[in-house]
């Protein structure tokens, strides 16, 4: 991707004009922050390595790389670098079964059995309909999570006899609509059906219906172990007492691929984001059809007192500044990944790690909390005025009185406090600095104001608009910001 890099001279001397902090430089700077923000953490928890994607619309806007695809050959990774993304993998489950409701072939409400008899699961709950592909796809089938043994704990996933068997012998937990449950062998059974209605394996089906129209070339729908660093990052498990992370065997996920087995990329998934936006924006027919793709991204589930899972066919939702997100989360050996995407205003995020006791959750919450008004700045005028950063009208006035202000770029960076985890990031943007703490369990929610007052000293400036304590920054003798002094403790620049 382009980033938009900001190109400041040092000032020596506090007379020297002021550059203006237009929308572009403040999304630049809080890309930077971001970047900050992940590399602190991913290497306090050891993480071997990480890809990181923003996507505004048809562009992928932003990455970040982190670390190595393995240990054993120390290839950096890329935007290019395949990770097992776990889960996300039903997104694209739903979408081959998607595919064959609309030209016919398999019904949504249809019961599963009726394509093949040996997915049959023991009912004896009187069930008043029986597991369909809608009650798959929305997890309210009232199937078990799993089957009858734990494949995921030595990765002896079962091939499709074996699913056969485990079904056979398995029995419903609940009745349909009775209770959201969660179901990898759902997703699994679905997969299998894909592949007996559409003659050929579900593997083949997907990359020849859903990756290679979007052009998601790298894609696999299973884990490439022949490239292990090289193209594709290795799984770790997690750390031992001693720190130490145990490699992921190679595996198959056979018959569970419908549910966990895609291996994909930063470059793929923007493409399949964008898809998203493309088809929303434009309607028609590219894959699905754009109102099949409107009824998946439809609640399809909420608990009685919305305070379960909401969920669609295959995509769920989380809720971030009270706006809704659409994707899904993945967890599986050694790997995990989100994927979450703001439909009205076409911003995307995607996040990777090769190890399952890291959550990029978390992270994506916050890299989208702190970018999401910046970027609506910068590319969307007419986005949702909740996702800008400061109005139309706010920035004009700043950018038409900066001649006022003082050149700000001297105070970017991180900065630490030696022997404590009180790192942060200091940034600029249209309000003037901002703090953001590397550390915190919400960054965007502890995010600090500095305006300046006089020469090095800024003030913090309080959710009600009031002044607080002084901030003051200090130099070397080459005119270098070097520290900052708040509340009488000292943190370094890097």
């Amino acid at each position: 991707m382009k980033k938009r890099l900001l190109s400041f001279s040092i000032i020596l001397a506090l007379s020297t004009p002021a550059l203006a902090v237009t929308p572009e430089d403040a999304l630049s700077s809080r890309f930077r922050a971001v970047e900050a923000f992940i590399d602190a953490n991913l290497t306090k928890e050891s993480v071997p390595g990480s890809a990181i994607g923003i996507v505004h619309d048809q562009e992928l806007i932003w990455s970040h790389q982190f670390g190595v695809e393995s240990y054993a050959t120390n290839k950096p990774v890329s935007n290019d670098t395949l990770f097992s993304i776990c889960s996300v993998s039903k997104l694209f489950n739903g979408i081959a079964a998607m595919n064959l409701v609309e030209e016919g072939k398999l019904g949504l409400d249809a019961p599963l059995s009726e394509y093949n008899s040996a997915l049959e699961m023991a009912d004896k709950l009187g069930s008043e309909e029986p597991v369909t592909v809608r009650g798959i796809l929305s997890h309210v089938a009232g199937i078990p999570r799993e089957g009858t043994r734990d494949y995921w704990a030595n990765t002896s996933f079962p091939d499709s006899a074996g699913l056969q068997d485990m079904v056979s012998s398995h029995e419903s937990l609940y009745r349909p609509y009775d209770h959201w449950q969660y179901s990898n062998i759902g997703m699994a059974m679905l997969g299998d059906v894909i592949g007996k209605v559409s003659a050929e394996n579900w593997g083949s089906y997907v990359k020849k219906n859903v990756f290679s129209p979007l052009d998601m070339k790298s894609s696999q729908t299973d884990m490439p172990f022949e490239k292990v660093g090289n193209g594709f990052a290795q799984g770790y498990y997690v750390r031992s007492a001693k720190g130490e992370r145990n490699p992921v065997e190679k595996h198959s996920f056979k018959a569970f691929s419908p549910a966990a087995g895609v291996a994909s990329s930063v470059n793929d998934m923007a493409k399949f984001a964008s898809w998203h936006f493309r088809l929303h924006e434009n309607g028609g027919e590219e894959v699905l059809k754009a109102t099949t793709l409107r009824n998946m991204q439809r609640v399809h589930w909420v608990g009685a007192d919305f305070d379960e899972a909401a969920w669609g066919l295959a995509y769920g939702t989380r809720r971030y500044d009270g706006k809704t997100l659409w994707g899904h989360g993945g967890y599986c050996p050694g790997a995990r990944t989100e994927f979450v995407m703001r439909l009205p205003t076409k911003v995307g995020v995607v996040m990777m790690v090769s190890v399952n006791d890291v959550s990029p959750a978390a992270m994506v919450k916050s890299i989208y909390s702190l970018t999401k008004g910046a970027i609506g700045n910068v590319y969307d005028k007419k986005t949702d005025i909740d996702d800008k950063q400061v109005s139309d009208s706010e920035v004009a006035k700043q950018e038409s009185t900066n001649k006022d202000k003082l050149n700000l770029s001297d105070y970017e960076g991180s900065y630490y406090v030696p022997n404590y985890d009180h790192d942060s990031y200091i940034g600029v943007d249209e309000k003037g600095l901002f703090v953001m703490p590397l550390f915190a369990k919400d960054p965007a929610e502890r995010l600090q104001t500095w305006v300046h007052k006089e020469g090095d000293i800024f003030s913090r400036k309080r959710k009600n608009g009031s002044l607080a304590e002084s901030i003051t920054f200090e130099r070397d003798s080459k005119g270098q910001v070097v520290s900052v002094v708040q509340h009488g403790y000292r943190a370094l620049k890097r």
